[in-house]
């Protein structure tokens, strides 16, 4: 009888040996391991895994991300393209590099007046990139394009120096190559002398679709230049940038 008791008593004490809580700097121990005091850790930590399989370490730069209560925390990259340089936003709980171009002029730009619904014609030149990290952008003498890799809310900010016929209204804006339509423009009066510069200037933010080409025109009733430095007595400097960059 008293070898059934310590048997009995044995499995009761294994028992609760397996379902005990064990606790560092504390009494009262509020998880199955509980620390209450600093930890130091001189190799990796490793996380998920089971009775069979080890847990993962994670790789160098990622951080450990919660998956909520009762799931195994996982490394996960801070951002979804790590390496890219620009803007880290969130968009559907995930952080991603928001994608941006900015881009300036290498010379100047001149192009012939249109009239009626003509199509606006191409800004040329706009192939200094500053940034573009997403590669998306290509730009030449008399050409310029881009895509975006993701549907979402773009800031469309375009800064020229040009010079035009006084009296005319020259249109400048985003344009959208597969609808062959209008996405954002700004038609502003110019009433300075053809030897004269005006800037004209557009921000807007708009819907940009992945499925779609993009590109900046500008068009007016008589011929233009856009200027890519400005002059004058304390020196020159670049003039004229167009940006795009994600916000959501």
């Amino acid at each position: 009888m008293k070898k059934i008791d310590k048997i009995i008593f044995g499995v009761l004490l294994y028992s609760s040996f397996l379902h005990a809580q064990l606790g560092i700097g504390t009494p009262t121990p509020q998880e199955t391991f509980h620390v209450n005091g600093t930890l130091q850790v001189t190799s990796g930590i490793y996380v998920g895994g089971n009775a069979n399989s080890k847990g993962s370490p994670g790789v160098a730069g990622q951080v450990l991300r919660s998956n909520g209560i009762g799931e195994a925390p996982s490394w996960q990259h801070l951002a979804g393209v790590p390496e890219s340089t620009g803007t880290v936003i969130v968009v559907d709980g995930k952080f991603v590099v928001a994608q941006e171009i900015i881009v300036q002029m290498s010379a100047d730009f001149s192009g012939p007046a249109i009239s009626g619904p003509t199509t606006p014609i191409l800004i040329g030149n706009l192939n200094n990139k500053i940034i573009d990290n997403s590669d998306t952008y290509n730009g030449n003498n008399n050409s310029n394009s881009f895509r975006v890799k993701a549907d979402g809310i773009y800031q469309i900010s375009m800064n020229l120096q040009l010079a035009t016929s006084s009296g005319t209204v020259p249109a400048i804006g985003l344009w959208d190559d597969t609808l062959r339509s209008w996405v954002a423009r700004v038609n502003d009066y110019f009433y300075a002398p053809y030897d004269k510069f005006q800037t004209e200037t557009l921000i807007a933010s708009v819907r940009l679709l992945p499925s779609h080409v993009y590109s900046f025109r500008i068009g007016n009733k008589a011929p233009f230049t856009i200027k890519y430095l400005s002059a004058g007595d304390t020196g020159t400097g670049p003039v004229t940038q167009i940006s795009v960059k994600r916000l959501r």
